[in-house]
Parts: C-alpha cells; structure tokens; sequence
C-alpha cells in the first residue's frame, strides 16, 4: 500500500466541518490504497516538525489541505504552500493541493503554487483567481460533502439557530443576538481531544473538562452568566452528527460559519449568511446557483424576516449536494493514479 502524508490537519481546531473533512480525507486515501502515516497541525510552521518531515521522506506523496488557509498573503499561507518546492526539490514525489480556497496572494505564494502536480479548489472564484496567473486547477466541493445527510430523517423544530464566525468579536456579537432572540446558539466548535498522550496534554485535557463540568451546568441553569470568548471553551453539542442534525432540526439559521454553511445546504436548511474573511461564502453560494441574495451585513441581520426556500434554490442546492460526493471521489482517483 502506498503512504500519504497530510499537512494542515485542520482537525486540531476542533470544529465540527474540519474534523469531517480530515476524516473523509484519510478514508478516501486509504479506499484509493494510500494509508495516511502522518499529518501536520494546521497553524504550526512544518520545517519546524521533525518527525513530520521525516515522515515526509517515508511517504509516496504529500497531501495539502488547502481549506482557507491560502488567502491574502497570510504568513502561515505562505508556510504551506512552500511545502511544495521543499518536496519537488529534496524527495521528488508527487504533491497535490486539495480542498482549497485561493485568493489575494502576492508573488511568492503564487511561485510556489506552480510546484504542485494537482490542485483542486472548492469554488470557481478561487479558479478564477488561478486562472489569471496560468496555474490549472479543478473545482471540487468541500470534502464535508462527501459525508451525506438522508433527508427523509429531518424533524423541523421552531428553532432558529445562530452560528459563531472565524472573527471573535463578531462571535461575541453573534451570541448576544441569539440570546436576545432567544435564539439557539450554535457555534461550529468540537469538545477538546488529546491529540497527544503526554502529561502536558493529559492535565491540560483533564483541567478543560473539570472547569466545563463545574462551569456549563451553572451556564445553563442561567447562574453563571458567560461572555462567548468564555463559553467557546466549554462548548456543549458534542458529535458531527447532533451538530448537523441541530441545524437541520432549526427552521432557519442566521450563518457565520462556512462549514455550517455546507451543512444548511446539505440538510436544506433555510439561511442567511454573513460573510467571512476569504470569498468563500460567495463562492460556494454562486456555484450552488443561488446567487447572493442570501448574503447579508450585519446591520441587515437584526431587521431582515427570514425566507423560505424557494422550489428553485431546493432543486440548485440538491443538484450540488448530490453531484459532490461523485466529484470528490474522482478526484482521489485522480491523487491515487500519480502514485499507482
């Protein structure tokens, strides 16, 4: 079998939408016979790993998790994608950009974007946005599609959920319009993992879920009154599954989230959406076919009513939802035939 290594592992953010997208990744590797035998953290300069790179010098080919990482000329945007020529330069094994949103990068980025053998990209803005620097690439949804949700399990509440955003501040603005609404709040994190077993790790591990036992409880019997910059620690929906199926249950959901986003499209769940710090809101949106009428500012939340779908946007969003898995699935075809 051949071995893959991953970097950005967006799973140690501990999101609902990036722990499914590097567990459908390792999975489609390994059903295209590529095992994965290491992943990089997402945020953490890769020279500095290793372990990594030895691991790396193991390996048949690198897998990159582009996700939205590689938009404005961000240092650790230029820390991934310079993974690239290291590989071509000092293993020479294929190395392939996935699931990736691209926008606004300077000179360098793009330079080291050429070193990749595929890149894939999530929406057609980001392209485009190769397209005008000769760089190829192929639209593919994002890989939490290729995890589907059977429609005919949907028990609509009354509820109307509200996400948190990649911003604090607006996170923290987010929540207090849920709470004024008597909205159900319902932010993208993941209960926190050991993702090493260390005694750092262990303590650490154990004091996190010994202040959110003490702490939520007081929270939700409305005792303790918490700002989200402290509730974000001790989040309460715990599983992709009761993550989704809480935005499927809602009657509309007010967005700041991407992944969220893909979930309410999954499930056909009514939405507005706020935008966030890359096109990718807007990307996603234009290649479902729905336009941008559902895009919205902050302003516009707190006074717009929310709207149904239309039979038009169910029959888009359906077509989307249901040609990602089989487009996701080709492209891991395509990653395992540069090593097979």
């Amino acid at each position: 079998m051949k071995k893959a290594v991953i970097l950005n592992d967006t799973s140690f953010e501990s999101h609902h939408g990036c722990e499914v997208v590097v567990k459908n990744i390792k999975e489609l590797l390994l059903k295209n016979g590529i095992e994965t035998i290491d992943t990089h953290p997402v945020g953490k300069p890769w020279l500095e790993n290793e372990k990594f790179i030895f691991s790396m010098r193991k390996a048949d080919i690198v897998i990159v998790n582009g996700e939205g990482t590689l938009h404005h000329s961000q240092d650790r945007a230029r820390d991934l994608i310079s993974v690239g020529k290291y590989v071509k330069e000092n293993i020479n094994i294929p190395v392939v950009l996935i699931n990736s949103t691209y926008q606004e990068n300077n000179n360098e980025i793009i330079d080291y974007t050429r070193y990749y053998d595929l890149i894939f990209v999530r929406e057609s803005l980001s392209k485009e946005e190769l397209v005008k620097y000769n760089i190829e690439s192929e639209v593919v949804p994002d890989i939490s599609f290729y995890s589907e949700y059977n429609l005919s399990q949907k028990l609509v509440t009354k509820d109307i959920g509200v996400t948190d955003s990649v911003y604090l501040d607006l996170s923290e603005r987010l929540y207090n319009f849920a709470l004024s609404k008597d909205y159900s709040f319902l932010p993208a994190k993941t209960d926190r993992k050991i993702r090493y077993f260390n005694i750092y790790s262990f303590f650490s591990y154990a004091r996190y879920h010994l202040l959110k036992a003490v702490r939520y409880p007081l929270y939700k019997l409305g005792i303790l009154k918490l700002k989200f910059s402290k509730l974000r620690k001790f989040y309460y929906i715990g599983g992709y599954d009761n993550y989704v199926n809480r935005i499927a249950a809602s009657s509309f959901m007010v967005i700041a989230r991407y992944h969220s986003l893909c979930f309410s499209l999954k499930t056909l769940t009514p939405f507005y959406t706020l935008k966030s710090n890359s096109h990718k809101i807007e990307g996603i949106l234009r290649d479902v076919g729905i336009g941008q009428s559902r895009v919205i500012t902050e302003q516009e939340m707190l006074v717009l009513r929310h709207k149904a779908l239309t039979e038009e946007e169910k029959t888009r969003i359906k077509a989307y939802v249901s040609e990602a898995p089989k487009k996701i699935e080709k492209m891991f075809m395509d990653i395992s035939n540069l090593v097979n």
